[in-house]
């Protein structure tokens, strides 16, 4: 927005998001913090999350203290137009107000996973959600969705709603915040990070809430430590600290942990396969990037799982279940994916189709368009 005219920004955010966005060095509004419940393993408790939430009442009573804090800061504020990303008291406090409103979103429909001793309550949290959600998405003036077109829309599943809620949603490819030509060649990059530029290199980045990264660090550390003592594999990870700064907690031949990496896609640009938890926004960076990935979906969070299984049926990742990770798992994925060309191929597509979508631009622009100003 900044490349059109002068801008000036605030983000409404909470929990860990919030000092990220200090960091970065952007104005923060702190808005009511929303946390599911998680099991030690890193699984979604439903049950725990529902009943916190008081199957319904509290859910109400959080989303209308973030509305609360939407509308002061907006009326404070008077913003010429608002930008919600998957925030829908963002979307609502902006037309009461009568600002004009794009939102970006990648998954319209929230499925609950099912338990059997909650699967009637599952079954009516999941249609309340889309009952009240879908008409709250439609009140934005434009509706985008940053992923591929079709064929190779990760988040289609997440996207299965009725046609007069699917017709306003546009989708406008990833939003990549460093394109991969404005890296330099990834032999190069590797050696720079001090890395054998003839063999595999995995980078793992730890994402999602803090409360569900310990299991998996716990589970696939010691994987990758095997992995890369013996050759060829060679591995990055970042714990997702970014308070701790780019700062080792281990450094030994073939394998790097750092608490944070300042520059995701140097790194990116530098593998050879991302493994990931399946959160949205990596696998299309990477599918953007030209790299495979290997993704490993928390149990029961169904986004992810689903994003997964699309990733998958795309052609460009391998996917294992948490409790079936192993040593001998890991590495017949890993195999699968640096041997079999299809990968290859798939995300050598992605890369191309993505080199001529402009997802920020198309935002930024619709932005300026229909902002409220002189």
């Amino acid at each position: 927005m900044r490349e059109h005219e002068p801008v000036e920004a605030f983000f409404a955010t909470y929990g860990e998001g919030l000092p990220y966005v200090v960091r970065a060095g952007y104005r923060a509004l702190e808005i009511p913090e929303f946390r599911i419940a998680m099991k030690p393993n890193g699984e979604v408790d439903v049950e725990v999350t529902l009943r916190k939430l008081g199957y319904g009442l509290k859910f109400i009573g959080l989303v209308g203290k973030q509305l609360a804090h939407d509308i002061t800061y907006m009326a404070r504020l008077a913003p010429d137009v608002v930008i919600s990303d998957t925030r829908a008291a963002a979307v609502v406090a902006a037309k009461l107000l009568g600002l004009p409103c794009v939102c970006m979103i990648h998954q319209l429909r929230v499925y609950i996973p099912r338990k059997r001793r909650m699967l009637r309550v599952s079954r009516l949290a999941e249609a309340g959600l889309v009952a009240v959600l879908g008409p709250v998405w439609l009140m934005a003036d434009e509706l985008f969705v940053p992923d591929f077109p079709e064929p190779y829309t990760i988040s289609l599943l997440n996207l299965r709603l009725p046609s007069y809620l699917r017709k306003k949603l546009k989708l406008i490819g990833p939003m990549l915040a460093k394109r991969p030509e404005e890296l330099p060649e990834q032999e190069e990059l590797k050696e720079k990070l001090g890395f054998r530029p003839e063999d595999p290199l995995l980078f793992m980045p730890i994402t999602g809430m803090r409360w569900e990264r310990p299991f998996f660090i716990k589970t696939m550390l010691p994987i990758l430590s095997e992995l890369t003592s013996g050759g060829p594999y060679q591995a990055v990870v970042s714990l997702g600290e970014p308070k701790a700064g780019e700062k080792a907690v281990l450094e030994k031949r073939g394998l790097k942990v750092f608490y944070w990496v300042e520059d995701f896609f140097m790194y990116l640009k530098a593998c050879d396969i991302l493994v990931t938890r399946g959160n949205h926004g990596a696998i299309l960076e990477a599918m953007s990037y030209g790299k495979p990935m290997l993704l490993v979906p928390p149990p029961s969070h169904t986004e992810k799982i689903l994003n997964s299984l699309r990733a998958k049926e795309v052609g460009v990742a391998k996917v294992l279940l948490q409790h079936k990770l192993s040593m001998s798992s890991v590495k017949e994925a890993l195999r699968d994916l640096l041997e079999e060309g299809s990968y290859r191929e798939t995300v050598k597509e992605t890369m191309e189709l993505a080199s001529k979508l402009d997802a920020a631009g198309t935002v930024a622009e619709t932005a300026i368009k229909i902002a409220r100003l002189p």
